[in-house]
């Protein structure tokens, strides 16, 4: 007991430096640089973040447009029955091994395709949220 007393009794001294040594870190930056330098810098480190998820954003879109037909096809697969006949003959060894059999891993397609159409939900939400200037959501659908 008395171990984690002196660790948390460190952790809580390293934790009073830290925080000491960001104040003293920023009061040197306000020193040195105007309040709009420092805004800009502040918001340029935002955009750059928002930039790299946006560009890979996209760039994943652009992949999925790629195989949007792959997707319907997958998709009626699975839920045609076939998958599971395909699942159960694979079962039985009447699927040669040569064959590529990624889509019968018992959950990879589902899994895969609930996956995606999370991800599609996820964009609803965004494109809901978004407050477009006017006359520009049209444009976007």
């Amino acid at each position: 007991m008395k171990e984690k007393n002196d660790l948390d009794k460190k952790l809580s001294k390293s934790l009073e430096e830290m925080k000491a040594l960001v104040e003293e870190g920023q009061a040197a930056l306000e020193a040195k640089f105007s309040p709009a330098e420092l805004r800009v810098a502040r918001n340029s480190s935002h955009y750059k973040k928002l930039k790299e998820a946006v560009d890979s954003t996209l760039m994943g879109l652009d992949l999925l447009m790629a195989e949007w037909d792959n997707i319907a096809l997958l998709d009626e697969y699975l839920d045609s029955g076939d998958w599971q006949k395909d699942f159960e003959a694979d079962e039985r060894g009447e699927i040669s091994k040569k064959i590529p059999r990624d889509v019968l891993s018992e959950d990879a397609l589902y899994n895969t395709l609930e996956d995606l159409y999370d991800a599609f939900a996820q964009m609803k939400t965004i494109v809901e949220h978004v407050d477009f200037p006017e006359g520009e959501e049209t444009q976007a659908n």
